[in-house]
């Protein structure tokens, strides 16, 4: 979808991260991610390979109203992909994207690290930097990750159950985030 492409915005990758951000695209049930989420994860992984000193921070608590956060089923999958439980750090009282990135700063801040390196969906990426910006980071990286779309729990199922409705989402939720001043 050529709409889509334009929607996204280029990769800044960090040269040395310490930390990957990772906020949540929803979750399937109590314990699976959904597909975009899961493939937030993976590219972090990737990268955490590269650089296994950095710590991964799952960012989302329970918006989903599943009675466990995002950020543990996030990071449950993590640690089944090879990532110790010591690298993974635990954001969980956010319910939005401007909660996530308030939230976690304070993580970035109080563990002092130098390169946090947001990981998010292609087509979220550009209202995470927009809201990450607004709300104060400075010299910060991210990543995109591409994936399909999959029906997630409750009432997030349309939101992420294609890539259109992804994209439609975002475009509406960055009006949103306009109109409430928080990009």
């Amino acid at each position: 979808m050529k709409l889509c492409n334009a929607w996204s915005l280029p990769d800044n990758p960090p040269s040395h991260p310490d930390c990957f951000v990772i906020l949540s695209y929803a979750v399937k049930n109590a314990f699976t991610p959904t597909r975009p989420t899961r493939a937030e994860i993976e590219l972090a992984y990737a990268w955490w390979r590269r650089f296994p000193h950095a710590k991964l921070i799952m960012s989302t608590g329970d918006n989903q109203g599943l009675g466990t956060t995002n950020a543990r089923v996030m990071a449950n999958y993590a640690v089944s992909l090879g990532i110790p439980r010591e690298y993974i750090i635990e954001e969980d009282r956010s319910r939005n994207t401007y909660e996530n990135l308030v939230f976690t700063a304070k993580i970035v801040q109080a563990g002092l690290f130098r390169q946090p390196t947001l990981v998010t969906l292609d087509l979220y990426t550009r209202r995470a930097v927009e809201i990450a910006r607004k709300v104060g980071w400075v010299d910060f990286y991210w990543l995109s990750a591409f994936a399909q779309g999959e029906p997630a729990y409750g009432y997030k199922w349309l939101q992420t159950s294609s890539r259109t409705t992804i994209f439609c989402y975002e475009v509406l939720a960055s009006v949103f985030c306009k109109l409430a001043r928080w990009a």
